[in-house]
């Protein structure tokens, strides 16, 4: 373990009796400077391995002479690091949540962490697990994986544009990725994951408005360690991981990890026979440390990864006319005869064609016919530089600098089917499908300079500079259009062809403080002032047969073609929290921060005159009361949280779909006012040496507190009443009875969504975990079993507030088992996921094609209803083996 672990985002414990309430928060930091760092790592390394151990670290610590460095100390507990944690306790954990190592239960704010045995124990490959294990995490998901987002107590953003930011940030060891659906990719050589909840744009900057997720991958320590893994799946999932990593001598030290893995779908596609909505990925992550001198470290972290993943690939499971009012709740469904029912109302797209071999009626149809792909593949190359130079004082400056580029291309078969569904121009016969596709091209650069005090004294302080530059290209082509005929914006395929590019440059001071100004009171405050330029380009035409960017000819600017750019965003953003150690055991807290997230701009091929200036920030402000506890020597941890947090201008893509146009178009809004309020618990219990079990529970209310023009949704029981339509008692026909015209004569509506609910959250979700390991003192290996269970209830799935788009609720259980040598080289494990084979569907309101009872645009509507499967929504086994040496 190098010093920049130390003071930065290593694995490091706190020796227990730190922070006793008798002693008082400044306790046990009498040693002299040099010698107390040694004492620290020492203590750190050893605590992490066991108690006896952590007591021989004291005992070497206080015996050593005063001219020991913590390097020396590093090298010495080296081999240590593999040794068993006391079975009696349960272990340390840590995080770097405040950019400084701080042992869990001392910080006062709201975190989970996932640690690497959670991680390897449920198989953890991807971001989506991680939110399946972390109930204050919700995941909405798009057309493709670039249109995922991450909620964090309720809030996220869902944006197909490039000029959005999200507001939950992504970290990788201490470097953020630049647009969040980059992290939806294997995550490799993962030593924990911390949850950080709540705005965290004080440390962490923009894109942090509503939390942050701070992934932390596995440290250089100790002598040379060779790893391996091989897993596979009854439904052919397989993955590969091998890494070696340690110190090869006193000043040079290694690691090196490597992951291949491949999920090759759950929907099969009848037009190719293949499989669909899997993913695979090939991944290398390395890490070089260096100590030329004795109080420097050097870092360098290089890596690779390749991602393939055609998930957004929708399925037609239900399909049905409904009578009834959605309004009076008596809404009753009454089936189709498919060979009555039209694509688009269209004769020449019946649904025995277009769904030939499907039952649309199956709730867990599994079978899809598409002639053009769906997903999106990618390649990420980056390295990160990190230089930890130890001043005279005992603190650290630290420099980290990284650079990344993604490069992408993605697709989506928008016509739903394998069927010619457009006429090329002068013809009266569809021969062309309605696909869409474009690329990515992400380039990311980013400086900080930290100084990080020693943890010794009543004052503790972390203080820094921030540089960061962002680049995003983007090409869009949807639908079908060629020259010199001119198509029409509305036609049924919304032909667009566009070219645009993002940058934003972001300068920030930060610093935050922690101040022990009573024996068991400390204060922690913290201040950002961060500036932001940002702009972008947009040009379009509607001819998807221009490819090249060198012969691209736009239409007429302030049409067509729009730009804007130097556009700053000054802002300041702060926290302040006051933490009370009632006893040894217990400790409380009140909290409150600010969030900042800078303008948006809608880039997206809907894009009009009046969008092409930007949105406003979206800024947060939270309210937070917590305690955290380590009771019975150490063999229960708990935390619970209550908030409050309030954001303004939320920034917002929401969807709609225009009378007989299958195309889904959006638009960019500014919320005035949202709010996000509930509770949480994390507990973790040692309930025997052999048994441990840990559990959490978010209860999350989000909701929209001003939103006067939000969209309708439809309802075709409703005819027009009363007046002029335009919020006058009137209502908009076809559509709900809350929703009017936004002016006379329009087709569509808008409502008022005050008091509404914010979607994409349940209000409770739970997740438990348990293992119990089988010791045999005749033999020379043990065995295991481990299980999970979650749950959530049902929630919104449509921001319109549309009452037939709530989402049931489920509980899924998994089950696992085995046998590992007791030295733990190696490890056989098996597994059930959804071992009820519990069936559920995760976004009942995907997109999908529109049908109607009869082959004429006027023929009545049909309810169709498409869906996108999570991983277990079928049960599946799974085997696996894990070596060391």
């Amino acid at each position: 373990m190098n010093k920049s672990e130390i003071a930065g985002a290593g694995m490091a414990m706190e020796p227990e009796g730190a922070r006793t309430a008798g002693e008082g928060p400044a306790a046990a930091r009498t040693l002299p400077a040099r010698k107390r760092v040694a004492a620290v790592v020492a203590l750190a390394v050893a605590q992490w391995a066991s108690p006896a151990l952590a007591q021989e670290a004291r005992d070497a610590t206080q015996a050593a002479p005063a001219t020991q460095t913590a390097q020396a100390s590093q090298a010495r507990l080296a081999t240590e690091t593999e040794a068993q944690p006391d079975p009696n306790r349960l272990q340390s954990v840590v995080v770097t949540a405040n950019k400084r190592v701080e042992k869990l239960e001392s910080v006062p704010m709201a975190i989970s962490v996932l640690s690497e045995e959670t991680l390897q124990r449920n198989n953890v490959r991807e971001i989506e697990d991680v939110v399946a294990l972390t109930p204050s995490l919700t995941q909405a998901s798009g057309t493709t994986a670039a249109n995922n987002a991450l909620f964090m107590r309720g809030i996220g953003t869902v944006s197909v544009g490039i000029g959005v930011e999200s507001d939950v940030s992504v970290i990788i060891d201490d470097i953020p990725i630049a647009v969040q659906f980059q992290a939806f990719r294997d995550l490799a050589d993962v030593s924990r994951v911390e949850v950080l909840k709540g705005p965290q744009s004080t440390l962490f900057g923009k894109s942090a408005v509503a939390g942050a997720i701070n992934i932390v991958t596995k440290p250089i320590s100790g002598p040379v360690v060779y790893r391996g893994s091989a897993y596979y799946t009854n439904d052919h999932e397989w993955r590969l991981a091998a890494s070696v990593g340690g110190r090869m001598t006193d000043t040079f030290g290694m690691r090196i990890a490597v992951n291949k893995s491949d999920m090759p779908g759950n929907f099969t596609n009848l037009t190719t026979g293949e499989k669909v909505n899997g993913s695979s990925g090939k991944t290398m992550m390395a890490k070089f440390t260096w100590t030329p001198i004795p109080n420097l470290d050097i870092d360098f972290m290089p890596q690779y990864n390749e991602q393939s993943n055609t998930r957004g690939v929708t399925a037609v499971n239900a399909f049905y006319r409904t009578t009834g009012s959605a309004a009076n709740g008596d809404l009753a469904r009454v089936p189709v005869d498919l060979s009555t029912a039209y694509m688009n109302g269209n004769p020449q797209l019946p649904a025995t064609l277009v769904l030939a071999g499907i039952d649309p009626t199956n709730p867990d149809n599994r079978s899809v016919r598409r002639d053009f792909p769906t997903g999106i593949s990618s390649r990420t190359t980056g390295t990160g530089l990190k230089l930890s130079y130890t001043l005279p004082s005992d603190a650290v400056l630290m420099s980290i600098s990284s650079w990344q580029r993604y490069k992408a291309n993605d697709s989506r078969d928008q016509d739903f089917t394998d069927v010619p569904t457009i006429a090329r121009p002068g013809e009266t016969r569809f021969t062309v499908g309605n696909s869409q596709f474009g690329s990515y091209d992400i380039r990311s650069k980013t400086q900080e300079l930290r100084l990080v005090s020693p943890d010794g004294g009543a004052l503790r302080y972390v203080a820094g500079l921030w540089w960061a530059r962002n680049e995003i290209d983007r090409h869009f082509i949807r639908g079908f259009c060629v020259a010199p005929v001119r198509c029409a914006a509305n036609s049924p395929s919304s032909p667009t062809n566009y070219y645009t590019d993002i940058y934003n440059v972001n300068k920030a001071v930060f610093g935050q403080g922690t101040w022990d100004f009573a024996p068991t009171w400390t204060l922690v405050a913290g201040v950002r002032r961060n500036l932001e330029e940002s702009g972008f380009n947009y040009e379009r035409s509607f001819y998807t047969d221009q490819l090249d960017r060198s012969t691209f000819v736009p239409g007429p600017v302030g049409v067509d073609v729009f730009s804007s750019s130097g556009n700053e965003d000054w802002a300041t953003t702060g926290k302040l929290s006051l933490q009370k150690q009632l006893n040894a055991d217990w400790m409380v807290y009140a909290m409150t921060a600010t969030g900042h997230k800078g303008k948006a701009y809608d880039v997206t091929s809907g894009l009009r005159a009046s969008a092409a200036f930007p949105v406003d920030p979206e800024t947060s402000r939270t309210y937070e009361l917590g305690a955290k506890a380590n009771l019975f020597n150490n063999r229960l941890s708990i935390a619970a949280t209550v908030y409050k947090t309030d954001f303004e201008h939320y920034q917002q893509n929401t969807s709609f779909v225009l009378p007989d146009d299958p195309t889904i178009y959006t638009q960019l809004h500014s919320i005035p006012k949202i709010r996000t309020k509930g509770f949480e618990l994390d507990a973790n219990m040692l309930l025997s040496a052999n048994w441990s079990v840990n559990a959490a529970l978010a209860y999350t209310r989000p909701s929209i507190v001003d939103w006067k023009n939000g969209p309708c949704y439809q309802d075709n029981t409703n005819p027009a009443i009363g007046g002029t339509g335009l919020g006058e008692g009137g209502s908009l026909g076809g559509w709900n009875r809350q929703c009017f015209p936004i002016r006379a004569g329009a087709t569509t509506g808008i409502q008022d969504l005050s008091g509404g609910v914010f979607p994409g959250t349940p209000k409770i979700k739970v997740n438990i975990g348990s293992n119990y390991d089988m010791r045999f003192t005749s033999l020379p290996f043990r065995a295991f079993v481990n299980g999970n269970v979650r749950y959530q209830g049902d929630y919104q799935t449509n921001i319109n507030n549309d009452p037939r788009s709530v989402n049931a609720g489920y509980t899924i259980a998994d089950l696992g088992f085995g046998i590992r040598e007791a030295g733990d080289r190696w490890r056989l494990s098996f597994r059930v996921n959804n071992l009820f084979d519990r069936f559920y569907i995760p976004n009942a309101n995907a997109s999908g094609p529109s049908f109607r009872a009869g082959p004429t645009s006027t023929s009545p509507n049909i309810t169709v209803d498409s869906w996108v499967p999570p991983r277990d929504v079928f049960r599946y086994f799974s085997a696996k083996l894990d070596v060391k040496f």
